[in-house]
């Protein structure tokens, strides 16, 4: 008996000996295979992320070879064009660019509540159906004093009493994104703003009306509050870009604008430019939004935002084309 009870137990031993390794087995392979989708997913989000930067060097040079074509900027141009998903042989690349002089500059506001730049975006918000009392929380936020513009304003002793609590920049707006912090502007509030308004170097005053919305328009004087001259300029400028101050006027209604007072509103040729470009590798999406600087053909970053997932509304990367058969793109050489 003691010999029959000695096996049984090595037998009972033995099989939890092998229960054991299995176990051991199965969580290692499992655990293995863990790290290497981890890592496998890794090495796809790097390539996605390098993709989409690559689209912003990509928009460089569109904007640099449409320089040299010529120094009028319109949504004609080669930089403008929606171009289908690019097959870029590791992934999948979508790029879009944007002119940001077609939009209202909010750092115009730095002269104060009192500024022809402060009625100009009345205009626009009440255009929009948003609310005209947030020039003053935006003024403050960009000057220099803590003296409240007005009731509707904010300094750094409404922005201490928050939580968590943070002061006002009092200087030029860094980015757009950046209106997040201040007083009213809700994320709805931006979602309205961020197609028609930007944020740019103080000093670049004008607007290109080759690109700008029709509410933009309308904002920059009241003279062009008229909805029936702005539709004859956005017509115009589809058939024929504007290129001058007189090619302007060359509109009905528009001769009631002096030479010198339509040179200051407007420009013809922009220098800043939004880059949102989208790569995808093997289903990963990552992003990187980008702020360009044209000088003639020299291309500067001003700023470059990466996140994860797409940045372009809609976009649709299911069906890429080789980048030489992109149409007017693969044309240019590029």
């Amino acid at each position: 008996m003691p010999r029959t009870t000695d096996r049984g137990v090595a037998l009972l031993l033995a099989l939890l000996t092998m229960v054991l390794l299995t176990v051991v087995v199965v969580e290692f392979t499992f655990s293995t295979q863990v790290e290497y989708r981890r890592a496998q997913g890794w090495l796809a989000a790097r390539r996605a992320a390098l993709i989409a930067a690559a689209g912003v060097d990509l928009a460089g040079e569109v904007l640099a070879q449409d320089f040299r074509t010529g120094n009028t900027d319109s949504l004609a141009d080669l930089w403008a064009a929606e171009l289908p998903p690019i097959d870029t042989g590791n992934g999948r690349l979508l790029v879009r660019i944007e002119d940001e002089q077609g939009r209202f500059n909010l750092n115009r506001l730095s002269s104060g509540v009192a500024s022809a730049d402060a009625h100009r975006l009345q205009l626009l918000l009440a255009a929009l159906q948003l609310d005209t009392n947030l020039v003053a929380p935006l003024a403050d936020w960009l000057d220099r004093n803590q003296d409240a513009a007005a009731s509707a304003g904010a300094e750094d002793g409404y922005y201490t009493t928050l939580k968590p609590p943070y002061t006002a920049r009092n200087g030029p707006l860094r980015s757009f994104a950046e209106l997040a912090l201040i007083r009213g502007f809700t994320p709805a509030v931006l979602a309205k703003l961020r197609p028609v308004a930007t944020v740019l170097p103080d000093d670049a005053a004008k607007v290109n009306p080759n690109t700008a919305a029709p509410a933009v328009l309308q904002a920059l004087d009241e003279r062009l509050g008229d909805q029936f001259l702005v539709h004859r300029l956005v017509e115009r400028r589809r058939t024929s870009p504007f290129t001058s101050v007189a090619s302007l006027r060359a509109v009905e209604g528009m001769q009631a604008f002096t030479e010198s007072e339509l040179d200051r509103l407007f420009t013809f040729s922009s220098n800043y430019f939004r880059v949102r470009s989208t790569g995808d590798a093997d289903g990963v999406l990552q992003s990187v939004e980008a702020l360009l600087y044209r000088v003639d053909v020299r291309i500067q970053v001003l700023y470059l935002l990466a996140r994860r997932g797409p940045n372009i509304v809609g976009a649709d990367l299911s069906a890429p084309v080789p980048i030489d058969d992109t149409g007017r793109l693969g044309a240019k050489r590029l």
